[in-house]
């Protein structure tokens, strides 16, 4: 299958932060692994990247930024390996939310963008450690904090969709 074609699948799945353990993930974490899967599948080297970016670098409205929650949180991406170098590869807002963000085009040659304004960026092994280390307690106590917010931002999202 060709790269750009898999890029595209995946990056248009729309983004939605899952609100529980073990529902479906479509937030960065979520849409990156599968499109590690899927190069992967393709004998292409891909490896996880993992930043630190905060939410109100984002341009979010103020009924948004009311809510609750942390300002820090962790994304992730992919970067794949072609012409004898790592090239940055960001799936994650979905082509429906061009109304609100940069939504990355990919060449199958060129670095994307990164979806957010990275204040950290994490070394290859600290970043697929991090990817690896999620788990329900991690899942949960983030949840705790941060539901509400995650809530109203994917209704948020979803309004927007709809006002194309």
């Amino acid at each position: 299958m060709d790269l750009i074609l898999i890029f595209n699948l995946i990056r248009d799945i729309p983004y939605k932060i899952p609100l529980k353990w073990k529902e479906e993930d479509n937030c960065c974490s979520g849409k990156h692994e599968k499109l590690f899967d899927l190069l992967t599948k393709q004998n292409c080297k891909v490896r996880y990247r993992v930043c630190v970016f905060l939410w109100n670098s984002l341009n979010l409205p103020l009924k948004l930024k009311k809510i609750p929650h942390d300002n820090d949180c962790t994304h992730t991406y992919l970067e794949i390996y072609l012409n004898n170098s790592w090239k940055v590869l960001d799936a994650t807002w979905d082509k429906e939310l061009k109304n609100l963000f940069y939504i990355n085009e990919w060449d199958g040659k060129s670095n994307t963008e990164i979806a957010v304004k990275p204040i950290k960026i994490f070394t290859p092994q600290k970043s697929l450690k991090i990817v690896n280390d999620q788990d329900e307690n991690l899942i949960k106590k983030d949840l705790e904090v941060n539901k509400r917010f995650y809530k109203a931002f994917n209704n948020w999202l979803d309004e927007n969709r709809k006002q194309k």
